[in-house]
């Protein structure tokens, strides 16, 4: 389900799947929703609702932030050695296709191949194409304004 309206409902793509317990009740609140339905596609859907705009949820249904995947990433896993969702959500609108930032190379956000695939080794980001986390990159040691650059989202 794309986020967008439902007949009398509302569904919000809930970006990297994961959101603040206060910012769903905001948004229901703010929506005047009776009920809401959590689906397995990251998305949420608010029965009887007016649509609403609230930070942390996608609201149109070509948003990059659908097509992007990252992990916690550093601090919050102990694997991890880089943070990944601010460097997601700036590149997501700059890569064709799916982009994938994970903090190391298990790959936990997204388990099959991606356009971009970032993973994080000692604090740096290695660039693989249309490849896993952890497969063998084509550039490696970037910094995060570095892979701004490169796609152009500096």
């Amino acid at each position: 389900m794309l986020p967008g309206h439902h007949g009398s409902h509302q569904a919000y793509g809930v970006a990297f799947g994961s959101m603040a317990a206060a910012a769903l009740a905001l948004l229901m609140q703010r929506s005047g929703a009776k009920a809401v339905r959590m689906t397995p596609w990251r998305t949420v859907l608010l029965e009887d609702a007016q649509p609403v705009g609230v930070e942390g949820f996608l609201t149109r249904a070509t948003d990059p932030g659908l097509r992007a995947d990252a992990c916690p990433g550093a601090p919050a896993c102990p694997q991890a050695s880089v943070e990944t969702r601010a460097l997601a959500s700036r590149l997501a609108p700059h890569v064709q296709g799916r982009l994938h930032v994970s903090g190391c190379p298990k790959g936990c956000a997204h388990g099959a191949p991606a356009d971009v695939t970032l993973t994080g080794r000692n604090g740096l980001f290695d660039l693989a194409l249309h490849a896993r986390a952890g497969d063998p990159p084509v550039q490696a040691g970037l910094r995060p304004d570095q892979l701004l650059a490169h796609f152009g989202a500096d």
